[in-house]
This record gives C-alpha cells, structure tokens and sequence, in this order.
C-alpha cells in the first residue's frame, strides 16, 4: 500500500480526532451538546495515520465503497477489507496505525470512557470493562444507527439531544453485551415503571414540550439511571422516550391548530419544532395528512 501520512497528532487533546486526518471532516457533533458521545464524517484520501491513541472508544463505520485496510496495533499487524457497511472497533487508550489504500466515507462514533463505565456497573457488576479491538464485523444495529446519528446531526432538530443520548445509552449496552470479554447481565424488569414514577416522567415531558428534553434531567429526576428509565418508559407506554416526546408535540400542534389563532410556522415553535418543515415531517409521518390539509379540514 502506498499512503500519505497524517500529521502528527497531540492524543492528549480533545480535538485529537480530527487531527489524525489531513482533511477536516465534512460534518462533525463538536460544538453540540451530545452527551457521552460524538460523531464526525470523514472522507478521506489513501492514507496513514501517524501512531496514536484515543481517551475514547472508537467506532468506525464505512458507508461508501469498500477498502484495504491494514492496522498495526500492539506490534501485530491486521489487515482485510472493509466492505461496504463494515463496523471497526479501537477501545480507549489502545495504541495504533492505520492505513488504507483508496478514497474513502467513513462514520466515526466515539464513546466516553465514562458513560460505558457508568454501563459496566449495571451489565457487567464492575466499571472496569475489556474489550477485543475487532478491526473488521458487521453489525446491522450499530451501522443503523450511525446513520440516524448521522441524520439527526444534519438535521439539528429540537428532538436531537433526546434522541442523541437515547442512541448513545443504547450503543453502549449493545458494545458491552456483546463485545465485551466479560459476560455482560441485562436484568429483566416485568411491568414497566411504576405509576408515580411513569406520571413523574410524563408530567415533566408535558411541561418541557416547548424546551430541548435531556435523558439525562428526566432519569436524574427520577433517580434512576437512563438505560433502565428508557427500558422501563418503553415497556409502559410502548414508545421510546424520544418517540413519545414527538409524539407529544404533534398532539399539542393539533389542538393549537384547532384553534386557529396560530400560524403553521407559529405552531411549529409553540410545540418545540425548530421550524415549520420539522412539524411538518412528523404531523404527516405520525397522521397521514400535512398541518396545511389537517387546518383547513
């Protein structure tokens, strides 16, 4: 393989990332506020990376045609092709050189070493975690999923943050339950939440409609850490919480517009759309019908 080789990288810095590569990203979450998780897009030249580590777990996704790749990571080389739709894996502080021999439109997600901890307790009984550094699998959930992150970086929708964490907690349990060399538990809960705490949850939906909703600010309200309130939420109202929050929205721009005081685009930012085009992709995903058609019936 002949390569142009990146400049050399500062690891300990937290914009380390983007600067393993020559061109910047073409789209990046820097700047957002997504917690426990990031996202870039790359496309990338044939090329080298200098040696290097991440504070953070790496997921690298390919999404156009496919690849040689070769990695040097602990004196070992590994090399095959990365297919179209291939999933790469480089946990935290793990020392390595990559190459690969054409132009290339790569996804990579990373995961705070805090929040797969935070994870580890619940699955695994310990916040210490281990995992092999797979440089090849296929894994239709997490490509999936890198898409609709993607989507939802593009986007910057008023659900985005909502739906970010949800994905991140999600990514982290799937990685350690099924990627991690210890044996990971998931406890079954029977039932969903209980009452009080599902009206907890739901109460402080309905009085944040209009604001951006954290995972987090609904878990921690609760007192319950996000993955189980989002398993519990699900099981009692058969929605993730981010579904049920546009859900919600759209009710809410329903009854405003049976008013008839507010615009289309006045109704959009009373119910917590960023924009009318927002509501609009949602009202007629979630009715069948347009906010402009449902006005005027």
């Amino acid at each position: 393989m002949s390569h142009k080789k990146s400049p050399d990288v500062d690891t300990n810095r937290e914009n380390s990332l983007t600067e393993l590569f020559i061109k910047p990203p073409r789209l990046s979450s820097r700047g957002k506020i997504w917690n426990g998780i990031g996202l870039e897009q790359h496309y990338l030249p044939p090329g080298e990376t200098p040696e290097y580590s991440l504070e953070k777990f790496a997921i690298t996704i390919n999404l156009g045609q496919s690849f040689q790749i070769e990695r040097i990571i602990d004196r070992h080389l590994q090399k095959g092709l990365m297919f179209t739709g291939a999933v790469g894996f480089c946990p935290p502080n793990t020392s390595q050189v990559i190459r690969w021999n054409r132009d290339t439109n790569i996804l990579i997600v990373s995961l705070e070493d805090e929040l797969l901890s935070s994870h580890a307790v619940e699955l695994l009984g310990t916040d210490q975690y281990e995992m092999f550094p797979h440089l090849i699998t296929q894994d239709a959930l997490i490509y999936q999923m890198g898409l609709k992150l993607q989507e939802q970086l593009k986007t910057n929708s008023s659900d985005s943050r909502l739906y970010v964490e949800s994905a991140a907690t999600f990514l982290a349990v799937h990685i350690l339950q099924n990627y991690s060399i210890q044996k990971a538990f998931i406890r079954e809960y029977a039932g969903g939440l209980p009452k009080h705490q599902l009206k907890q949850a739901i109460d402080y939906i309905q009085s944040h409609l209009t604001q951006e909703i954290s995972l987090d600010a609904i878990a921690n309200y609760l007192g319950i850490s996000r993955y189980h309130f989002c398993r519990l939420f699900k099981q009692s109202t058969g929605l993730s919480p981010h579904q049920y929050v546009i859900q919600q929205r759209v009710e809410r721009a329903k009854q405003l517009l049976r008013r008839g005081k507010l615009s289309i685009a006045e109704t959009a930012i009373a119910c917590g759309f960023n924009h009318q085009s927002h509501l609009h992709r949602h009202f007629k995903r979630l009715t069948g019908t347009t906010p402009g058609s449902f006005l005027n019936s």
